[in-house]
């Protein structure tokens, strides 16, 4: 699973690049505007062409683990959920991940959730996610931060589904 989170500020183009997006086979975008309003979100979704608004949905809604203590004590069940930041992050300078990978893969290889990696995602990362067990990878600053986000997307997108098994 691969999922696409909105910058959290407004970026010039954002629409059209969330369409080109789609087009290119984004299948989940999460909305992550946490400075915006209930009316500002509702606008920012408006203005998706009608056919993708089923590919999107509302970040804060969904469970975020920023511990491994954390997501061992969860019991209730989830679609899926975050843990993060695996690595350092790419668009919030100085979070750094707290996670000894080795020690993530015990805990994944234990548990039913599906968890997404979030934090530091980029192609060059991939692998690494994959044999450490991830279900997905959600991508941030990778894509936004990048002169050419659809270019660096499809990038991201190739290497995420080449020699998948079971992702």
């Amino acid at each position: 699973m691969l999922i696409v989170l909105t910058y959290p500020q407004p970026i010039t183009d954002e629409h059209d690049i969330i369409h080109q997006l789609f087009e290119q086979g984004l299948e989940t975008l999460h909305i992550y505007k946490p400075n915006a309003s209930d009316e500002e979100i509702k606008t920012f979704i408006n203005q998706i062409a009608p056919e993708y608004q089923k590919y999107c949905v509302i970040h804060e809604k969904y469970k975020k683990f920023h511990s491994l203590a954390e997501l061992h004590e969860y019991k209730e069940a989830f679609q899926y959920a975050f843990l993060s930041p695996i690595f350092d992050s790419i668009s919030k300078i100085g979070y750094k991940s707290p996670y000894q990978l080795d020690e993530v893969k015990r805990t994944l290889h234990t548990t039913k959730h599906k968890i997404i990696a979030l934090g530091g995602i980029d192609e060059n990362k991939i692998d690494i996610v994959k044999d450490v067990g991830f279900y997905g990878i959600a991508v941030l600053g990778a894509i936004w931060q990048h002169q050419n986000p659809v270019e660096k997307f499809k990038r991201i997108q190739v290497k995420w589904t080449e020699n998948s098994n079971t992702y």
